[in-house]
């Protein structure tokens, strides 16, 4: 079925009988044809490909089914794929090809998830010219939509569709001009897709993990806090879904992400909650991220097995399958247990006492030094002292400093990031960023540090429990000893740049932009104490 480039939305189902009159008068119409479609449409969790600037259906085609990928909905179809009854799970489990390439690049390690339904009837017609030519044609949809897998259809306004014929395009304005100036008709301003999303309640990326809070400089510490925390508990009850159901990894990325937000924010946005709220709920968050953590360590060895494989000589890199046998076995038991926890009575028993607790404002400030006064004035002060704390732990730090004293100073940044992201709209944009976009590339610095360090150690714990659980060829330990070597080799390469990376970060100019944006106004600064 064609897809017209030129599409007005009808108010009502009796417009296309009125458009269809109007045409009628001024051009010779005949029906074409009348078509049954309907269509699955494809995303990630976060909608990546859609962000991508595309959109993915499937379609039924005959006894089989077509996957469609458009770069624009309205344009004809990039890519078509014939596929069996089932649609794929990930961009891998597609046939090679061009399909492949493109939504592997956009959806990485996430998986296709169903987004919304539809199904729908296109009546199509032609517009003749006196010498019975073809001049234009012209469609009206009627559809509906639903959430995938079932629930009841809803229907979506009609659309009136024209597909210009080449060599014709004075008809084409002609009919644009009774359309759009004699009936009033507006061209549609969004695609199918928004369509059926907004008729069941939905919008396209309705859902990110990225921070995006709006706070006036004079609002309530205490409320700006909550309001910080409701978010990240929604993004932790929003992926619990996909993480339970092993959909991808990335449900569970996110989740433990959010409660890591949720610490540092509890414990770093000091006086806002009383001590006794966050000795009570601090616990239980960091207890989210000790039963979650096996699952997501074993994740991330199975997501980098593919560069550990190619990061090693062709001749050896058979010898790590074995490791990847092992991974996967030990993943599945560490999902089990993890699961059963995160399905517990406890956990949800803490999920439902955090959002009453953030919920009721009138309870867990009382007293506290912080909570009525400006977000601003808490935020800067917090932040300028965390970025003095990361200066002064690199002032310790030397070529022989300890690896434990580089993850020391990874917390600290990553705290002093959460701080910015948290409330980076309470201050100039185009300063702002700079800082934090210096500030992520020392954690990535620090994190290619520290993730070297532990993945060569756990490497070596793999290599033991391999031993002990079966027998284990010579030539596996051989080559997962190799990985060790090229994992050590990258972690004195971190140490090697991790002093321009800081320097980038806290030159000169960054510890003038850090007092002047977070000294100056949380009252830190000379002149702020000479006013105090």
């Amino acid at each position: 079925m064609f897809t017209p480039p030129y599409q007005y939305c009808l108010p009502d189902a009796a417009v296309a009988d009125v458009a269809l009159k109007a045409l009628s008068e001024q051009f010779q119409i005949t029906s074409e044809a009348e078509i049954a479609h309907s269509r699955i449409y494809y995303d990630s969790f976060d909608w990546r490909l859609f962000l991508g600037g595309g959109v993915l259906y499937s379609k039924p085609e005959g006894r089989k089914k077509a996957l469609v990928w458009k770069t624009d909905e309205r344009a004809d179809p990039a890519e078509t794929l014939l596929l069996g009854r089932g649609t794929p799970k990930f961009a891998s489990d597609l046939p090679q090809g061009a399909m492949r390439d493109i939504l592997s690049r956009l959806l990485e390690m996430r998986a296709l998830i169903p987004q919304v339904e539809i199904k729908g009837r296109v009546r199509l017609f032609k517009v003749l010219d006196e010498e019975q030519k073809t001049v234009l044609r012209y469609s009206v949809e009627s559809c509906a939509s639903r959430a995938p897998g079932g629930g009841e259809y809803r229907e979506l306004q009609q659309r009136l569709g024209l597909l210009p014929v080449r060599g014709y395009n004075a008809i084409l304005k002609r009919v644009k001009k009774i359309l759009e100036q004699n009936m009033g008709l507006k061209p549609c301003s969004e695609g199918l897709l928004q369509a059926a999303l907004a008729a069941t309640g939905r919008i396209p990326a309705d859902y990110s993990s990225k921070l995006n809070f709006q706070f006036a400089a004079e609002e309530r510490a205490g409320s700006a806090a909550r309001r910080i925390h409701l978010h990240l508990l929604d993004t932790v009850e929003r992926n619990l879904p996909g993480t339970l159901a092993n959909l991808d990894s990335e449900f569970l990325h996110d989740l433990r992400v959010a409660v890591r937000r949720a610490r540092s924010a509890l414990t770093q946005i000091k006086g806002v909650f009383s001590q006794e709220a966050v000795a009570a709920f601090n616990p239980r968050l960091a207890w989210i991220g000790q039963v979650t953590g096996p699952s997501r360590d074993l994740d991330v060895y199975l997501l980098d097995y593919d560069c550990y494989r190619s990061s090693l000589p062709a001749r050896f890199q058979a010898d790590l399958d074995p490791l990847q046998k092992f991974l996967v076995a030990h993943r599945k038991s560490a999902y089990r247990s993890m699961v059963n926890k995160l399905k517990s009575k406890e956990f949800q028993m803490f999920i439902d006492a955090w959002r009453r607790f953030l919920n009721d404002s009138s309870v867990g400030s009382e007293g506290t030094p912080a909570a009525d006064l400006p977000v601003k004035q808490v935020a800067s002060k917090r932040i300028y002292r965390i970025y003095k704390r990361v200066l002064a732990e690199r002032a310790g730090i030397n070529d022989a400093s300890p690896a434990t004293a580089f993850h020391e100073l990874r917390k600290s940044c990553k705290k002093l990031r959460y701080l910015i992201e948290f409330f980076q709209s309470l201050y100039p944009e185009a300063r702002i960023q700079p800082l934090i976009k210096a500030l992520k590339a020392l954690l990535d610095n620090l994190g290619a540090f520290q993730d070297a360090e532990v993945q060569a150690n756990k490497l070596r714990e793999f290599a033991h429990q391999m031993v002990k659980e079966a027998e284990v060829p010579a030539d596996t330990l051989l080559a997962m000893g190799m990985l060790v070597d090229g994992l050590l080799r990258r972690q004195q390469e971190a140490r090697k740049d991790f002093y321009s990376c800081f320097e980038v970060f806290a030159g000169g100019q960054s510890r003038m932009e850090f007092k002047a944006i977070f000294a100056d106004a949380s009252g830190s600064g000379k002149k702020g104490k000479r006013a105090a």
